[in-house]
């Protein structure tokens, strides 16, 4: 991963039922399927630190998606070296999916007017598919990059 800014998400595979307390914001019923989460790296380190810090346990959760990862590991991320913030954007992108459901409304979000920025899937989500859905509804959108977390940052 490179150590400049830019937006990411990380999609997760669940393969059995769990209950998650995230923080004060409320259970997340886990069910087998797909999770993908949206965020940002603008911070120091860039996606390398903020997309490494999903990858290993938090010990002691920060942001939402710290409670997530700690059960189910990232098995992949969609980012940009975009220097825009894009992950309203991508939220609406992927809210508009027919396929995805809102599994906690609020997750990730707590900052800004988004539903949320964590989505469900009950098959694997596109990267293809979603990258042609943000070339064509943002314009002026940097190439979005795909990693599967098959070695190491």
């Amino acid at each position: 991963m490179p150590p400049c800014h830019g937006t990411y998400a990380l999609v997760f595979t669940a393969k059995q039922r769990k209950r998650i307390v995230i923080g004060k914001i409320g259970t997340l019923n886990i069910q087998p399927g797909f999770y993908v989460y949206v965020g940002s790296a603008f911070g120091p380190g860039g996606l390398k630190a903020r997309i490494g810090h999903h990858r290993k346990s938090a010990g002691r959760p920060h942001w939402h998606i710290d409670y997530l990862s700690e059960y189910l590991p990232p098995a992949e991320v969609w980012y940009t070296r975009d220097t825009a913030h894009r992950e309203h954007q991508w939220s609406e992108i992927l809210v508009g999916s027919q396929r995805a459901y809102v599994p906690l409304p609020g997750f990730g979000s707590s900052d800004c007017h988004c539903i949320s920025h964590l989505y469900f899937f009950s098959s694997r989500p596109s990267a293809n598919y979603f990258r042609r859905k943000i070339h064509a509804g943002i314009g002026n959108h940097a190439r979005i990059l795909h990693k599967k977390f098959l070695d190491k940052i």
